[in-house]
């Protein structure tokens, strides 16, 4: 009971910080295509950046879960990095994108995150392409190109 209560009072102080943030929906004025064999400067970090990035949760002036997500530190931070919400997670396992904490997030499954909302907080879902395009990064190994 403690350890619900403690996840409540953390998701809620993430919603707060969050609250004011106006978010996007629908594409967020990104490109809405699969991309098969992404690059993760082109085709990944834009919907990080945009969508959970700058003037979302994950800025440097907000930082929740200590997760920066912008241009300079958002590959640093994801990969191969433990998740502070879901102890024993990891943000992206290269090649692993069904275990990687990240997918799970951002993916229409309650009860594969035990609990915790939908990434991104404060705006609509990625589009089923922009989560597919992330997954087959995932998969591709990861790489930071």
């Amino acid at each position: 009971m403690k350890m619900l209560r403690r996840v409540m009072v953390v998701m809620g102080g993430l919603l707060m910080a969050c609250a004011d943030f106006e978010g996007v929906t629908g594409t967020g004025g990104l490109p809405n295509e699969v991309v098969e064999a992404p690059l993760f400067s082109r085709d990944v970090l834009p919907i990080v950046e945009r969508r959970c990035g700058v003037g979302g949760c994950h800025s440097e002036g907000t930082h929740q879960a200590g997760l920066v997500l912008t241009h300079d530190s958002a590959y640093r931070a994801l990969v191969n990095q433990p998740s502070r919400t879901r102890g024993g997670e990891v943000l992206v396992r290269p090649g692993d994108a069904a275990n990687s904490w990240m997918v799970i997030a951002i993916q229409d499954n309650a009860e594969r995150r035990q609990g915790l909302p939908r990434m991104p907080l404060g705006s609509g879902p990625l589009t089923p392409n922009q989560i597919q395009t992330i997954i087959n990064w995932i998969n591709r190994g990861a790489p930071n190109d």
